[in-house]
């Protein structure tokens, strides 16, 4: 009689005895994993493209308020738009912030990371969601207004030059951080401080008496059976 699998998932081994079978009982969870990714990715790209209007707007007055407040007192939003100017001596010049330079993508694609495809509680889950979009979020801020910075203090053609290679390494370095980040949030309490090494329980001492105590005890049972 050769071995068959019956509908609870148990293997017969032939011999009348039912052990639990390898691999996923039902084949349609097989994929899901892949189809979280998917869905992460096709819902990343649908964020990006609506950036464009009115989250990216949202961005550029973000950027033009924090220039103000750190020095920049001529850097200005122009009002409805994702533009944002400023000045090289007398000669302005503006940024434009497009999908690429928003945060909102690469902060759904970590949020979605973080909810669907990492493990961990609800707590982790979330948490971890939120802390990556907040991460994201002021990184980018600030490294658009370094753009600004470098834009008045050293011209528009090292702006550019800024923008395209500081920038895309502190994007990349950021990113790394971000996940690191997810990561930490999954550890248990402790772990990075013992270095992963639980302590284990101290072993309770007995003494010579208490050793011997149970095999008196069964001497004297011995003694009191019937003979």
């Amino acid at each position: 009689m050769t071995g068959g699998l019956s509908r609870a998932g148990l293997a017969d081994d032939g011999t009348g005895g039912r052990h639990r079978a390898i691999g996923p009982a039902r084949g349609g969870r097989a994929g899901y994993p892949l189809v979280r990714v998917l869905t992460v990715l096709a819902v990343t790209v649908g964020l990006g493209w609506w950036a464009a209007a009115p989250v990216s707007h949202w961005e550029a007055a973000a950027t033009a308020w924090l220039a103000q407040h750190t020095g920049l007192e001529m850097t200005r939003e122009l009002p409805g738009t994702n533009l944002v100017h400023g000045f090289y001596g007398y000669q302005p010049y503006f940024i434009r912030i497009t999908p690429s330079c928003s945060a909102l993508t690469v902060s759904a694609a970590a949020a979605g990371v973080s909810l669907l495809i990492l493990g961990g509680s609800r707590r982790q889950r979330i948490g971890g969601a939120v802390l990556a979009v907040l991460l994201l979020s002021l990184g980018n801020l600030t490294r658009l207004v370094a753009v600004l910075w470098v834009g008045r203090g050293a011209g528009i053609n090292t702006m550019i030059t800024f923008h395209d290679w500081v920038g895309t390494v502190f994007s990349y370095l950021l990113l790394i951080a971000v996940l690191l980040l997810l990561i930490a949030v999954r550890l248990p309490r402790g772990a990075a401080l013992s270095g992963g090494r639980r302590r284990r329980p101290a072993r309770r001492r007995t003494s010579g008496d208490q050793r011997r105590q149970p095999a008196r005890e069964k001497q004297e049972d011995h003694r009191d059976r019937p003979r």
